[in-house]
């Protein structure tokens, strides 16, 4: 079994070139991040991966760049998707009151052609309101995969020096 060291930066007493040396002796191979991402209205979504660290690839890399899949895979905020929905509700009250101010227009101009007998076939304008349904999703699939949790003692790290667990591990 391989022996696994934890660091806590808040221990007193503490041999900063010691801890460096340990932690670049180490051979991490395995990074198993969680996180959980605001998502408005004081509620939270997990999202946890599990991932082996290729050749030249760090830990702090890795992290970041699993913390972005995280938030990708959220998507956005509830306050952004309500700020976005009122967005178009005030763009579609606008489209509509200048479509009724054209339709107006319209009818003006068609009644003055046909009074006038200019154009006594003048139509009226058409009514363009909804032609178009809600679309629909076709289709729409998640595919997970449940992990267990993996055994504190179990995590596989190069034999080295082994510490006390802080707390909180």
């Amino acid at each position: 079994m391989r022996n696994a060291i934890a660091i806590n930066p808040n221990t007193q007493n503490l041999d900063k070139s010691k801890i460096s040396h340990i932690v670049n002796a180490m051979k991490i191979k395995l990074v198993h991040a969680h996180f959980l991402i605001s998502i408005g209205d004081y509620s939270n979504e997990r999202v946890g991966f599990t991932v082996e660290l290729e050749e030249g690839e760090t830990v702090t890399s890795v992290v970041d760049n699993l913390r972005q899949q995280a938030i990708t895979a959220v998507g956005p905020k509830s306050e952004e998707l309500y700020r976005q929905n009122r967005q178009l509700r005030v763009e579609n009250r606008e489209l509509e009151e200048r479509m009724n101010k054209l339709r107006s227009e319209w009818e003006a101009t068609a009644e003055f052609l046909r009074a006038q007998g200019i154009k006594p076939e003048a139509p009226s304008m058409p009514q363009f309101q909804r032609l178009l349904n809600a679309a629909k999703v076709e289709s729409q699939s998640v595919i997970a995969e449940i992990i267990e949790e993996a055994d504190s003692g179990n995590i596989p790290f190069e034999p080295g020096i082994g510490g006390d667990v802080p707390d909180g591990f």
